[in-house]
């Protein structure tokens, strides 16, 4: 089966990332493994020269494992991406809910009838 052109750049940067962790492929698939990846170390190995393409969440499971490496070694190294990046919220992405003065738009203060 062929990579599609995303997993192929991920793969891409993964084997990037991938010669600066100082792991063999047997720990890099336990870590994998340990964090709930379901393929297994052959599946891995094929999938790293570009045989065969893994799901994006077994390829995100696989990018964490080694990214936990790079963090273990302090590596300044470009982490391996995910299959899709998470967007950041910037402040001006969020709902403007509230005033100026700190009250909710559109609620105004009744009087009091008392």
């Amino acid at each position: 089966m062929a990579l599609g052109d995303e997993e192929s750049e991920q793969r891409r940067r993964f084997a990037e990332s991938l010669r600066h962790a100082d792991v063999s492929l047997e720990e890099l698939w336990l870590r994998y493994f340990t964090l709930g990846g379901h393929a297994g170390q052959f599946e891995v190995e094929a999938y790293l020269h570009g045989a065969i393409a893994l799901p994006a969440l077994q390829r995100d499971i696989l990018a964490h494992a080694l990214n936990e490496r790079l963090d273990e070694l302090y590596s300044r190294a470009p982490r391996a991406s995910y299959s899709v990046d998470a967007p950041v919220n910037t402040p001006d992405d969020e709902p403007d809910d509230e005033s100026d003065d700190g009250s909710a738009e559109g609620s105004e203060k009744k009087p009091d009838d008392g």
